[in-house]
């Protein structure tokens, strides 16, 4: 499972130089600043669900395998 927030990073920094880090060029339209805005909140989001995973999600699931293996 952490190797796919390892593939996901890379997309999000594709994403981040793709994208100009989310800044809504000069020329762009409201379509645009729209796209931008969404990125930028998915981006958040997806850390926030990497970092629950990573900090909370995995510990828990490895501890309670090794509480089931201890039995």
């Amino acid at each position: 499972m952490e190797l796919e927030h390892s593939e996901v990073g890379a997309v999000l920094s594709r994403q981040r130089e793709l994208s100009d880090d989310c800044n809504t060029p000069e020329w762009g339209c409201n379509s645009c600043r729209a796209l931008m805005d969404g990125l930028l909140q998915f981006k958040i989001d997806l850390h926030q669900h990497v970092y629950k995973e990573n900090n909370v999600l995995f510990p828990r699931a490895v501890a309670l395998k090794q509480e089931r293996q201890s039995s």
